[in-house]
C-alpha cells in the first residue's frame, strides 16, 4: 500500500488531500471491500458546494428534529398540532385515535424536545408547537402526502 498527498488550491484555500493506493480487491474484517484507487478533490465540483454544507452541530439539530418526525404517532401529534392553535391531551387522543396514557407519554417527549408548549388550565394541559418553521414544514408536507377524506 502506497501513501501520499497531494496539494490542491480551492478558492484561495489550500486543500491537502491524504491518499493511499491499494488494489480494488482489500480486505477489511474478512470481507471484500472495492476502494478508489486515488483520492481526490474535484475543485469544479467542490467549489460551488464551499460553506453550503451544514455544520456538524446544525446537522446534529436537525437530525434529532427528523428523529422525533420519524415516530407515527408522534408525527400525527405534531400534525394535529400544526393545524391548531393549540389542543389538549383528550382531542389529540380522539384525533389519532390513541390512549391518552400514550399521547401524554409522547407530548412529555416532545417538550423536553423544545417542539411543543404546555398551558395548564385547571387539571387539562393543552399544547401548541413552538416552532414556526416546523409548522410550515408539517402543514406543507403532510397536505400533500395525504388525501383527505372527502376529497378525491
Amino acid at each position: 500500500m502506497d501513501r501520499g498527498h497531494s496539494v490542491h488550491r480551492l478558492n484561495n484555500r489550500l486543500l491537502t488531500v491524504s491518499y493511499e493506493y491499494m488494489s480494488s480487491d482489500s480486505h477489511i474484517d474478512g470481507r471484500l471491500t472495492e476502494l478508489c484507487e486515488t483520492e481526490c478533490v474535484c475543485p469544479e465540483l467542490v467549489l460551488p458546494l464551499l460553506g453550503r454544507v451544514a455544520p456538524r452541530d446544525e446537522a446534529d439539530s436537525i437530525a434529532e428534529m427528523f428523529a422525533l418526525l420519524a415516530d407515527p404517532t408522534r408525527l400525527r401529534l405534531l400534525h394535529a398540532l400544526s393545524l391548531s392553535a393549540e389542543l389538549c391531551v383528550c382531542d389529540l387522543a380522539f384525533l389519532i385515535e390513541a390512549s391518552q396514557s400514550a399521547v401524554s407519554h409522547q407530548l412529555r417527549a416532545l417538550r423536553t424536545a423544545g417542539v411543543v408548549t404546555r398551558r395548564k388550565e385547571g387539571r387539562t394541559s393543552f399544547y401548541a408547537l413552538d416552532d414556526d418553521r416546523l409548522t410550515e414544514l408539517l402543514r406543507e408536507q403532510m397536505a400533500s402526502h395525504i388525501r383527505i377524506e372527502g376529497s378525491a
